[in-house]
């Protein structure tokens, strides 16, 4: 899908940070010239538009909007910090400080906040296959400025790549994360969220390819991880030991 970017209507031409955005991406820039976004997508053959805003790029497509946001991320550290709650993912993950961490499905990103909290200095990579996706949340992580430093944090050690898992695990060396996760988007939805609404329109709905899970094998040091609806059959085709959770 093509994606062009633009600024929003107050802005006369592109600041440095929207150009390096565009250099650093790849998507053209339009100026905006007054234009509403349908006329600008439709004048440029593109299926969505990508707002230059001073917190953070917004992607517009079919009516909808994707941008950064902590999202439950924060409540679920909040969660732990305020009641000590433990976190399922950081209990399947056995996650402890320092380890490493491998998102091969980012999305929104809450995951890999949540994991970046509580690995404290290991190293948090997150994977998104759609360029629009990740450019949008990419740079968002970037740019986030909360009131906690304690989420800022976590948010900015998160390194963002526009990469296909399947092609990404087989360039790493053996060993190279402590734990590797999988988070694809669940084919029926348990919420109707409306942030992730736009994002289900660039998710890849192809199931996981258990030649992908063989190389998460490989390349991780202790956990391959792998959260799922717990009726999907997935857990049981790819060949994944249940673990206690929600549905």
């Amino acid at each position: 899908m093509k994606f062009v970017v633009t600024t929003t209507q107050s802005q006369e031409g592109p600041s440095p940070a929207l150009e390096e955005f565009s250099a650093a991406t790849g998507f053209d820039f339009v100026p905006r010239r007054r234009r509403g976004l349908t006329d600008l997508a439709r004048e440029q053959g593109a299926a969505g538009v990508i707002v230059w805003q001073s917190d953070g790029p917004v992607l517009y497509i079919e009516g909808e909007k994707l941008f950064f946001h902590p999202s439950m991320a924060k409540s679920r550290i909040a969660a732990y910090r305020k009641k000590g709650q433990e976190d399922l993912l950081i209990k399947a993950c056995q996650l402890q400080p320092g380890w490493t961490f491998l998102d091969c499905t980012l999305g929104m990103g809450a995951d890999a906040i949540v994991a970046s909290y509580f690995s404290q200095t290991g190293r948090i990579t997150g994977l998104e296959s759609e360029a629009a996706a990740a450019a949008v949340i990419g740079w968002g992580m970037k740019m986030y400025a909360g009131r906690m430093a304690w989420l800022n944090q976590a948010v900015h050690r998160i390194e963002v790549l526009n990469s296909d898992h399947r092609h990404y695990l087989l360039q790493l060396p053996a060993l190279s994360y402590d734990i590797v996760y999988f988070d694809p988007m669940f084919q029926q939805p348990l919420l109707q969220s409306q942030p992730l609404s736009p994002l289900r329109k660039l998710a890849n709905p192809q199931p996981l390819d258990p030649a992908a899970i063989e190389q998460a094998c490989r390349v991780s040091r202790r956990r391959v991880v792998l959260k799922t609806q717990s009726t999907s059959g997935e857990l049981e085709r790819l060949g994944f030991r249940r673990a206690p959770g929600s549905r």
